[in-house]
């Protein structure tokens, strides 16, 4: 059986190569998201968890997770991320190193947090900060 952090490096291969559309099968049917920066509001259900990655990538042609550190904390994931966005206009590009921790229930994500401090995100994981700067 794969491990959560082996399972999720699926879900990130899979959002590479083929969007949005093919990591929902990863997620429960009651799946919730949590990102501070959202509109106030539950984002429950995999047609939720959808609807967060496309605002996520609004106003971006292309949005692709370049670099990736994922580590285990129990039921959890804590996955530091480095992904590159290209712009709906040529001349932009956004580069952004963030984390979000994932919990999974019996090999699928139950919940799924999103944070823009890396070594907020180990913390609340019960890791130490300071791998948010350690060389991978």
């Amino acid at each position: 059986m794969a491990t959560n952090v082996e399972i999720f490096q699926r879900v990130i291969e899979a959002f590479n190569r083929d969007g949005v559309d093919a990591v929902l099968p990863y997620y429960w049917d009651d799946a919730e998201v949590y990102d501070p920066d959202l509109p106030p509001g539950t984002y429950r259900g995999r047609e939720a968890v959808g609807r967060v990655i496309e605002m996520l990538m609004s106003g971006f042609e292309d949005v692709e997770i370049r670099d990736f550190r994922l580590l285990a904390a129990g039921d959890r994931v804590v996955a530091l991320l480095h992904t590159h966005g290209r712009g709906e206009r040529d001349d932009l590009v956004v580069e952004t190193r963030d984390a979000h921790t994932i919990t999974f229930r019996d090999g699928k994500i139950a919940y799924w947090r999103l944070y823009l401090d890396q070594a907020e995100a180990l913390t609340d994981a019960g890791l130490d900060p300071e791998l948010a700067t350690a060389e991978s």
